[in-house]
């Protein structure tokens, strides 16, 4: 009879040896007197009292989460499966209840000995609800802990937990699944690693429109909630088949991401032996399907050309999804293995990347967008913009404020210069736009007393106003790229802002050139005075060396390997990451990401500007003006012409000796040619 409401006690929490502790539900404290009870078997007894304690949390905790309509997926299919180890301890206790009904001589160690298991597994499992309700974890969140409980030394307790992984893990392979095969998210309890991005990354792969300017670390965003239906009753006993059907049957509202969406990593939700990359990598994956399904125009030839690909192609694609579903349901049912879906989701990544590199580098004539791209922002065609810049010398250069008539006026001037040269054939004009960034009012005054140089002496009369290079139209000039589809998948708004900065500096640099040959015209006209000469040969010699430096050493050496990379691979995402390289050696290589080195430079630029000016202005007030006044300011423009080529030669040879470029060293080598700047500590002599 003792062993009958034992056994009682441990499926219900209810019988004869045991009472209800009033504060406690979950309490159950044994009767103090029992006299038909061996005192030895006491203490076994207290431990079938907290089994059947243990039993009755996790059976509440279950019944919970399926009435629920806020549990998610992944604490439902983890209900589930406890539900199934909950069955297995109940058909045991089931079983013992026969044997001591056919053998009357069994005692309570007989009981204890064959809950062995689960003297273990349950209160392990009750801590693993403990710590879901403390840490307030959900969806791939819960996948972690569960991990770390399948490594115990007890093999009944991590095959138990891996099981209960093994199911998180059918819906966690079944979101990853429909993202891969036709970009797809399933998540209507934002409990996946990968969620919609209304504002989207500069640096994803989408097919945005409109693209916020923001780093490239992930942002924590949810998806849309809905309720999810529930075909099975949770008060009915559901055995593996049911269960089964019904993860057939229950699915989420499908996340639709709008034309202009695209993916992005939740990183808190990523479990933590999933790596960043592969995450990376399913992201890609998705997007690319956004980028063939959510296109803005052109859909008809966008089919067509992935039909005529699918037709050249050996690979059925179709048969590919089918053939990667089945990989994922193989996968699902067996204990998780990292290195297969890393290689499942690496050959759909492969296949993919082939179509997009198809579709862009065949199609769509990515090199040839390149080749634009090269002639306005690198300044390719260097006739067109030396015509524009004689062409709106004065008119960018007295430029502090911009409208609309303005820009308009500007971007007329400059098809002009195209059609004066018979580009209109060659270039597309249509796709570039130049437009004006002039900051605001204080950030201006702040850069102005960093970059100033003043044009003229004190002696010079009081009314003159210092000129700020670097507020006036020329240094504010950018290029707004009108991107066709495809490509806008291609060039982020981070490449095209990169692009711009590249652009303002070699533009200045040529138009500093180009002011210093006028002023050598001028110069030899009037037969001026020798070290003016000096001073301007000096200049010029340092900015013809450093435009040659950036526009043949750097650029076209760089543009080249970059041609060459993209015709020679066939992955789409790897030509992506080579043009990305492509900019910031670029960037590196022309020390705009050394800010002590491209401040120095911008010094030069405005010395030599001063320069410029100073000697269009004397050449118009020279009776009005000393020699004294003349050579003072001469004299000035000179000490800091040195004194900043100084610390700029200093600072690009510590640089050498430490990188080893080559091109650098090639440019150290004319700039320091018979080692004269070596030999004068970096200046070019007095003045």
């Amino acid at each position: 009879m003792a062993l009958h409401e034992a056994l009682l006690a441990l499926q219900t929490g209810c019988s004869g040896l045991l009472t209800l502790k009033q504060d406690d539900p979950y309490f159950k404290k044994r009767v103090q007197s029992l006299p038909y009870v061996h005192p030895g078997e006491l203490e076994q007894l207290d431990r079938l009292t907290q089994l059947g304690k243990h039993y009755k949390m996790l059976e509440d905790f279950v019944q919970n989460n399926l009435v629920s309509n806020e549990s998610g997926l992944y604490l439902l299919s983890f209900s589930f499966e406890l539900r199934t180890i909950l069955q297995e301890y109940l058909s045991c206790l089931s079983k013992l209840e026969y044997e001591c009904l056919q053998d009357t001589s069994l005692t309570l160690s007989h009981i204890v000995t064959s809950l062995d298991d689960y003297l273990t597994l349950l209160p392990a499992l009750v801590r693993l609800i403990d710590s879901l309700h403390s840490t307030q974890f959900r969806g791939c969140q819960i996948l972690d802990l569960i991990y770390r409980c399948t490594f115990d030394g007890n093999i009944c307790l991590s095959l138990k937990m891996k099981q209960l992984l093994k199911a998180c893990h059918k819906i966690l392979f079944k979101q990853i699944t429909t993202l891969i095969i036709n970009g797809t998210l399933y998540d209507a309890y934002n409990e996946f690693f990968i969620g919609i991005n209304t504002k989207p990354n500069i640096e994803a792969m989408g097919t945005t429109k409109t693209l916020s300017s923001t780093l490239t670390s992930a942002v924590n965003s949810t998806a849309t909630s809905a309720n999810i239906s529930r075909s099975q009753s949770p008060e009915t006993t559901i055995d593996s088949k049911q269960q089964t059907d019904i993860f057939q049957i229950v699915q989420p509202s499908r996340v639709t991401p709008s034309v202009y969406s695209q993916y992005q990593l939740i990183p808190n939700m990523l479990p933590s032996y999933i790596p960043l990359q592969l995450a990376e990598k399913i992201i890609f994956i998705g997007e690319s399907w956004l980028l063939l399904k959510n296109n803005d125009q052109n859909s008809d030839d966008l089919l067509t050309t992935i039909e005529t690909y699918f037709k050249s192609d050996t690979i059925d694609y179709n048969q590919q999804n089918k053939f990667v579903l089945e990989q994922f349901k193989k996968l699902a049912s067996e204990d998780f293995n990292l290195f297969e879906l890393e290689r499942i989701v690496e050959e759909s990544r492969l296949q993919l990347s082939l179509i997009l590199r198809y579709l862009f580098v065949e199609k769509f004539h990515l090199c040839k967008e390149l080749d634009q791209i090269k002639t306005y922002y690198l300044i390719g065609r260097g006739e067109l913009y030396t015509l524009f810049i004689n062409r709106a010398n004065t008119t960018l250069l007295n430029l502090k404020k911009v409208n609309r008539s303005t820009e308009n006026d500007i971007n007329e001037l400059f098809k002009q210069c195209i059609n004066d040269l018979q580009l209109d054939t060659v270039l597309s004009p249509e796709n570039f736009q130049l437009k004006f960034t002039f900051k605001d009012d204080a950030t201006t005054q702040q850069d102005a007393s960093l970059n100033r140089r003043l044009l003229f002496s004190k002696e010079l009369p009081q009314d003159t106003v210092p000129f700020d290079f670097w507020s006036c139209g020329w240094s504010n000039l950018m290029i707004k790229y009108n991107i066709k589809y495809p490509l806008k998948a291609f060039f982020s708004e981070n490449s095209k802002q990169r692009y711009n900065d590249i652009f303002q500096l070699l533009l200045v640099l040529r138009y500093v050139q180009i002011e210093l040959n006028s002023i050598w015209l001028l110069m030899k006209t009037n037969h001026n005075i020798g070290h003016i000469s000096q001073l301007r040969n000096l200049m010029s010699f340092f900015i013809n060396n450093l435009q040659y430096y950036i526009q043949i050493d750097v650029l076209e050496h760089k543009y080249q390997q970059l041609i060459k990379s993209i015709q020679s691979s066939k992955d789409f995402q790897h030509i992506k990451h080579l043009h990305e390289l492509f900019l910031n050696d670029i960037q590196t290589d022309c020390f705009m990401l050394m800010p002590a080195t491209y401040k120095s430079i911008k010094q030069i630029l405005t010395l030599c500007m001063s320069f410029c000016l100073f000697i269009k202005h004397f050449e118009q007030e020279k009776e009005k003006m000393t020699n004294i006044m003349v050579e003072t300011t001469i004299e000035q423009l000179g000490k800091d012409f040195n004194s900043e080529t100084r610390l700029l030669f200093g600072m690009l040879g510590a640089v050498q000796k430490r990188n080893a470029l080559p091109q650098l060293a090639q440019f150290l080598a004319r700039l320091d040619f018979n080692r004269y700047l070596t030999d004068n500590n970096g200046s070019f002599g007095q003045f």
